[in-house]
């Protein structure tokens, strides 16, 4: 089995984060939503969809099934341009972008360019 830089672990968590928010924006879910049928609350999926936090694989697996997200396609790392995709697409789905919200998404888009760029050196 092949083992993953840190780099490329904590892309992983963002690419977690960008697929749960990107299926849960194309079911037209909030987090609040989500939260209530993972009998959380949206404080909790809101850090994962940020990579804040790294959840147990037990919640990852329950919120994948919830939101039809192939579980293991969840821990194969993408591309630069698939992840930047993602991005891209929740982007054009969030219906509430504010100004914080639009400075995330390109923050987040930087942030997955450098440590693309690092692991590609």
């Amino acid at each position: 089995m092949r083992k993953y830089t840190n780099s490329e672990v904590e892309l992983l968590n963002i690419q977690i984060g960008t697929m749960v928010k990107l299926a849960r924006l194309q079911k037209g879910m909030s987090q609040l939503d989500l939260a209530l049928l993972l009998d959380s609350n949206s404080t909790m999926v809101g850090r994962i969809e940020r990579s804040e936090s790294v959840s147990g694989w037990d919640k990852i697996l329950l919120i994948s099934q919830l939101l039809d997200i192939d579980f293991n396609n969840l821990f194969r790392l993408k591309t630069k341009n698939e992840m930047l995709s993602i991005v891209e697409e929740s982007y054009k789905l969030d219906g509430k972008l504010t100004n914080e919200k639009k400075n995330y998404y390109d923050s987040l888009k930087k942030v997955i360019i450098s440590k693309y760029n690092s692991i590609e050196q």
